[in-house]
Order: structure tokens, then C-alpha cells, then sequence
């Protein structure tokens, strides 16, 4: 850093006319000292002052200047008159080893505010990652849901008020399919298919967030038609088209709570209790579970379910998986 600032120094002295004088040809002058820097240039005269330790040695300063010949005044003391010479490429080469050298002089100021900001950057990660800001966002998925689909929302998200099931999994058991839509899209659609073919309320897909960030809900929408689509075919402008019966619901928290750092995973749920059932399932404060089981992998829902199965010793997963058929 502090070699880059010396040598910058150096460059802007010799490129740029305000560092220096008025509009002339970049050129260079004899020094008393190598430790003498210009301080200014007024008319014919180049002001030098003393910088860190002098050596002694006869050094060089870059100038520009129309004239040939100037006044060298040291520190408000008259040196000699000397020549302008013409830069050349040694000289620049010459330059960056004087910055060097001076680059050990120099201490670059530490931000006084260092501190302050880390401390402050230190607390806005801590409340983006915690459990109030999850929920904020939470809420606003819920509301941009209920705005933008309006009565369609049944058929892309599961109906978390019904406190009766209707499929195999009692009312106090989830299966959640965690997903991304950096996935590929026909995995995701397997996941759906499957989903929709086991028929249970109580299962669900599960995404972290909205596509393209929670101010961006149009890519979101047609990422879930895509997913849900029972024919991927289907052109939406064309007319309706057919959505496969599968709940998907966006729920940091669901991640948050199981720990769900790679997808896909499928994560089984048993013994949860909520007290708002319209609230996240995720959020610790709302619900209460038994206990749960996970599984990851790429491969079909049915097997990870059923590896669940063995390790739970489910007999509602062992219900679940023997549902018959593909449901319409």
C-alpha cells in the first residue's frame, strides 16, 4: 500500500500539470539532495522542500514547464539556476525506485473510524441473520402472495390452516423437500411429480427465498409455474394450464431451523405443535417438534423417504410410501 501510494505520487508528478505547473512539457531538474520534492512552480522559479532523511547524494526532480532553464529555491533559499531536461523512459524506471525508497518514509494513516464501521458492519450481519429479520421477510412473503395470487395461491402453496389432514401423515407430522432454483429444472420437477403423487397435505417443496431477491416477485412466479406445471409444454399465454397438486412455500426459517446448508434435502417431522398455524413452521418461537430425521442427496423422494422410514421407524411414512398411483 504504501509503495502504490509513493508511486503514484511520483506518476501524478510528472503526468498531471496541476501537481506541478501550468500547461508545459513534462521534464526533470537537477536537486541538491534526493530528499528535495517539489512544492511548487511559480513562473521561473521550482520550489523544492526536504522530505524524510537527506543523503547528500544530488538527486532529480520532475517538473513541467515551456522554459528551458529555472530558478531552484530550497525550502525558501536560492540553490542555483539549472536546466529542464527532457524526460525520458530511464527516468520513469528511475522514478519508481525513488518511490520505493520514499515508500519506507511513508505511514499511510489508519481509518480512525475502523472500529466504529467493523462494529457496525459486525451488527447488521447479526440482524439480517436473525430470527426478527427472517420473520420480516417472512411476512412480506406472505403479503406479495396473497396480493399477486390472489385465490390462485391454494394451487402453488399449501394450505397451512387445516388443522385436519387428509393423507397419511397425522396433523402433528411434516415432510419438507427443500429445493433451489439453482437446481436443475427437471429435477425440481421430479420433486413436484412426487410430491403430487404421494397426495399429502402435510408434504411440502420449500425454497429459501424468492428468485432474484424478495423486490423481485415476477421471476419467482414464473419460476413455480414452470415447477408446477403438470405439462412443462404448456404455454400460460396460450391458456390455462394444468398445475400439479404439490404444496411450495418460501420459508427462510424451515432452512434456518433444520440447518439445511446443501439441497436437495428432505427433512421428517414428527410431534409439531403451533401456536399460530397461519405463522412460520420454522420459527422456534411458534412451534415445537418431537423430533426430526434428514436426508440429502440427488435421488428420488420416494427413496429418501424411505430411508427416513428405517431410521424413524414411521409407520406413517411407511403409509405414506405405499400410496398407489399417480394423482390426478
Amino acid at each position: 500500500m504504501r509503495r502504490l501510494c509513493a508511486q503514484l505520487i511520483s506518476l501524478l508528478a510528472i503526468a498531471s500539470p496541476c501537481a506541478v505547473a501550468a500547461a508545459g512539457t513534462p521534464g526533470y531538474i537537477a536537486t541538491p539532495d534526493t530528499c528535495c520534492v517539489v512544492d511548487r512552480v511559480a513562473e521561473d522559479t521550482v520550489h523544492l522542500r526536504k522530505v524524510g532523511a537527506c543523503t547528500g547524494k544530488p538527486g532529480r526532480a520532475f517538473i513541467q514547464s515551456t522554459l528551458k532553464k529555472v530558478k531552484v529555491v530550497v525550502e525558501g533559499a536560492l540553490w542555483k539556476e539549472t536546466d529542464v531536461e527532457g524526460l525520458t523512459v530511464p527516468d520513469l524506471a528511475n522514478s519508481l525506485s525513488n518511490a520505493d525508497r520514499l515508500a519506507k518514509q511513508m505511514t499511510v494513516p489508519g481509518n480512525r473510524h475502523e472500529k466504529e464501521m467493523t462494529d457496525l458492519a459486525g451488527t447488521l450481519d447479526s440482524y439480517y441473520h436473525s430470527d426478527e429479520f427472517q420473520l420480516q421477510v417472512l411476512n412480506e412473503t406472505e403479503r406479495i402472495k396473497s396480493e399477486v395470487f390472489g385465490d390462485k395461491i391454494t394451487g402453488y402453496y399449501a394450505d397451512k390452516g387445516k388443522e385436519v389432514s387428509k393423507g397419511k401423515l397425522s396433523a402433528s407430522e411434516r415432510v419438507y423437500v427443500f429445493i433451489s432454483s439453482a437446481m436443475p429444472l427437471a429435477t425440481i420437477r421430479n420433486y413436484a411429480a412426487s410430491v403430487a403423487r404421494l397426495g399429502d397435505p402435510n408434504v411440502s417443496l420449500v425454497m429459501r427465498g424468492f428468485v432474484g431477491g424478495v423486490s423481485k416477485i415476477q421471476p419467482t412466479i414464473g419460476f413455480i409455474a414452470s415447477v408446477l406445471q403438470r405439462d412443462p409444454a404448456c404455454r400460460p399465454q396460450d391458456g390455462d394450464c394444468e398445475m400439479l397438486p404439490a404444496g411450495l412455500v418460501v420459508d427462510p426459517l424451515l432452512f434456518r431451523r433444520y440447518r439445511i446448508d446443501r439441497v436437495p434435502a428432505v427433512v421428517y417431522v414428527r410431534g409439531l405443535k403451533a401456536e399460530d398455524a397461519g405463522l412460520s413452521e420454522g420459527d422456534p418461537k411458534n412451534t415445537a417438534i418431537s423430533d426430526h430425521y434428514a436426508a440429502y442427496g440427488d435421488a428420488r423422494l420416494e427413496y429418501l423417504l424411505d430411508q427416513i422410514r428405517k431410521e424413524s421407524d414411521s409407520d406413517s411414512l411407511a403409509a405414506l410410501l405405499a400410496t398407489p398411483g399417480d394423482r390426478k
